[in-house]
């Protein structure tokens, strides 16, 4: 290897495996009263650029930061962050919820729902 990157590993399949052994503290979306649904985000939101933002808050889990696609890998405008603790996922809702885009659009910040879709809220 030598440091320069010329190993024959992966770093995709060192996190696979280091999140498939359980050694990464929050495993996966487990705890979904810290997790937040945000809404009004650019196309070409990653999920880099999702915990970029979203890790000053507080400890994000590995995989807790998620833009949703669509096929032609752009961002739906919808994403998910998972907060290891609740004062996390507060403050950065209360920070961030209502921030004006660029565009004019605001960003909107809100608890995350229950997984299934349900007619009328």
């Amino acid at each position: 290897g030598g440091g320069k990157g010329k190993g024959a590993g992966s770093i995709s399949v060192l996190k696979k495996g280091l999140q498939y052994a359980g050694v990464l503290p929050g495993g996966k979306w487990n705890n979904e009263q810290n997790a937040l649904f945000v809404s009004g985000l650019p196309a070409d939101t990653t999920n880099a650029d999702l915990y970029d933002i979203f890790c000053p808050f507080g400890a994000i889990p590995s995989q807790g930061a998620y833009a949703m696609s669509n096929p032609d890998g752009t961002c739906k405008g919808i994403g998910f962050i998972n907060y290891l603790e609740a004062i996390s996922a507060t403050t950065a809702m209360n920070t961030l919820n209502g921030t004006v885009m660029p565009d004019g659009t605001s960003l909107r910040v809100q608890p995350k729902g229950p997984s299934k879709k349900t007619k009328g809220e």
